[in-house]
């Protein structure tokens, strides 16, 4: 391999992208990762352990672990378990995308 046929890693993230279902897949990761983020902020703010947000929402602390993580994407009925532990309404609505005209 000469210095010339070495791949950068945008590069290799660009070729990536292109394959069928990459987009979507990054896409899904990316909202499951940023709703993780958000129940951990909560709990956080609510003192809370993972194991008492699990007792609270009927689920186990690696449950919550991994999805506070990213780890996983959510089903409705795991978000709105969630939710009601941690005394929140789920509000999933279709919103207008940044760059739409």
């Amino acid at each position: 391999m000469t210095m010339s046929d070495r791949v950068d890693w945008s590069d290799l993230r660009d070729r990536r992208m292109a394959e069928p279902g990459a987009a979507e897949a990054y896409e899904a990761t990316r909202i499951a990762f940023a709703l993780g983020q958000e129940v951990r902020h909560l709990r956080e703010h609510k003192g809370w352990s993972q194991s008492q947000l699990a007792r609270s929402a009927g689920m186990t602390q690696s449950a919550v672990a991994r999805f506070e993580a990213g780890g996983t994407v959510p089903t409705l009925p795991v978000l709105e378990r969630l939710a009601r532990a941690l005394n929140r309404k789920l509000d999933v609505r279709f919103a207008p995308k940044a760059d739409a005209v």
